[in-house]
């Protein structure tokens, strides 16, 4: 917990206004997340200057906020926030970012012995993330911030180290979509222990191959701690082949650890040992990659001692959250959608399309937009996930997006034309999807974030009141 004057000290930045006194207890950078009585900082994210929502959040209460020196705004917002709140804390620094970023390696420094798990993969990190804390907050008080929608970068994570003291530990997801963005992310953090769900291929147009983004994965404990421990799901073949180090422990961890497994159209169920007592599940979880996960968070909890019972319990409440595979339907159960909508890769639409094909209903129709970060391989990658449509059932593919026109050709090889739909716009592929829609019907949504295929999803829940 820093002082208004800590701040000051540690950003090398200048009080305006306020008590230098004053107690800063809670940080925000998201608007949209604002916490009522936060310390505002206004982080540039996306190309997005946050700056213009500063007056916003002195309005909602923010007890201070800071603001870069060279801001063109920089007269107009101390005059009116201050108009506002005479006593508000405003503190100028150099850069936002930088500033954040500053202030959380010390709260991480001065707060080190707080255990912080560390999740990275290609696909899979908020699954894991979630279901892991859903266990450890049986007994612990975990900070797990899932509001930052996988959005990983220091300064996002910056902003979550900030919470430290207030919790028993934390576990924080770390995402990488360049060369040399891992390490930075370790040094800020400073994991205890770390997992690598999977190694795909999402971010090739800056790895260009899987085995370069392995390699930046694995920079996750190059500031590890303590336990110095890193757990990997060994069902991926890149992730089963690493060899012991000496500077931190490998710990494999495979589906094949679960025995007796059955998959039908209520989820899956199967046995696995905890704490060397076999164990059965059953769980209204669509998919068997599920599995992977599951085996890790069983091996950590155990690590941290957690409750036999509280492990199973901590399992069979979890549920995934909007836009992971999420599962709705209506009353009458007669038409379902799997709300897979917040991101895309190959890897994570081909799981999403096999888990659908699995599920039985009268027809299945998948609505695809573009997958991001593939760069010179784009064209190829969305031919590939066209043509992969030979290996399934669906009886409509609609389309919109960049580089759908790819997938449309693809799709070509294997289904009739009149199967596949290509629209300019979400709302005209909405439109004649409602004219579609029959009940017994299975729909299955998935795009990159920048689509935003929530706004197809949330319209149709309110259509066809989906729960």
């Amino acid at each position: 917990m820093f002082s208004l004057k800590d701040l000051e000290k540690y950003t090398n930045g200048k009080i305006i206004n306020g008590n230098e006194n004053t107690m800063i207890n809670n940080y925000c950078v998201n608007h949209e997340f604002y916490i009522n009585g936060a310390f505002y900082v206004p982080i540039i994210f996306h190309g997005i200057n946050r700056e213009i929502y500063i007056i916003e959040s002195v309005k909602l209460g923010a007890i201070g906020f800071m603001i870069e020196r060279t801001s063109e705004n920089y007269e107009n917002i101390i005059k009116e926030s201050k108009s506002i709140n005479p006593n508000i804390c405003i503190l100028e620094v150099n850069h936002v970012n930088d500033s954040i970023c500053a202030l959380a390696k010390i709260n991480r420094s001065l707060n080190i012995n707080i255990p912080i798990i560390g999740v990275t993969g290609s696909v899979g990190k908020t699954t894991m993330s979630c279901l892991l804390s859903n266990i450890l907050k049986k007994e612990k008080k975990v900070f797990h911030d899932f509001d930052n929608r996988n959005m990983n970068t220091d300064v996002l994570i910056s902003n979550d180290l900030m919470h430290l003291e207030n919790y028993d530990m934390a576990v924080i997801e770390m995402g990488t979509s360049a060369p040399g963005n891992m390490t930075v992310l370790s040094d800020l953090v400073r994991p205890s222990i770390g997992i690598i769900t999977t190694i795909g291929t999402a971010h090739l147009n800056k790895f260009h191959t899987k085995e370069n983004i392995l390699k930046d994965k694995l920079h996750i404990a190059d500031y590890i701690k303590d336990e110095k421990l890193l757990f990997v799901n060994s069902s991926d073949s890149l992730l089963n082949n690493l060899e012991e180090v000496f500077s931190y422990s490998i710990i494999k961890c495979s589906m094949n650890e679960a025995t007796n497994i059955i998959e039908n159209d209520f989820g899956i169920s199967f046995e696995i040992d905890i704490y060397n007592k076999k164990t059965k599940f059953d769980l209204e979880l669509f998919g068997l990659h599920y599995l992977s996960s599951i085996v890790i968070a069983i091996r950590i909890a155990e690590h941290y001692k957690i409750k036999y019972e509280n492990i199973i319990s901590g399992i069979q409440e979890f549920k995934p959250i909007d836009g992971r595979q999420k599962v709705l339907t209506n009353k009458n159960k007669n038409l379902f959608l799997i709300d897979d909508s917040y991101s895309s890769s190959f890897e994570s639409v081909k799981l999403g399309l096999d888990v659908s094909n699995k599920i039985k209903s009268k027809r299945k129709i998948a609505i695809l937009g573009k997958m991001a970060a593939y760069g010179d391989d784009a064209t190829f990658m969305h031919e590939k996930l066209g043509q992969y449509f030979e290996n399934l059932n669906f009886d409509y593919l609609y389309l919109t997006g960049e580089y759908t026109k790819h997938i449309f050709k693809g799709a070509l090889t294997c289904l009739e034309e009149k199967r596949i739909k290509k629209f300019k716009t979400r709302e005209l592929l909405l439109e004649d999807l409602k004219n579609n829609i029959q009940d017994g019907d299975l729909l299955y949504i998935k795009a990159a974030h920048t689509q935003d295929f929530n706004y197809i999803v949330q319209e149709l829940k309110k259509e066809y009141e989906l729960y």
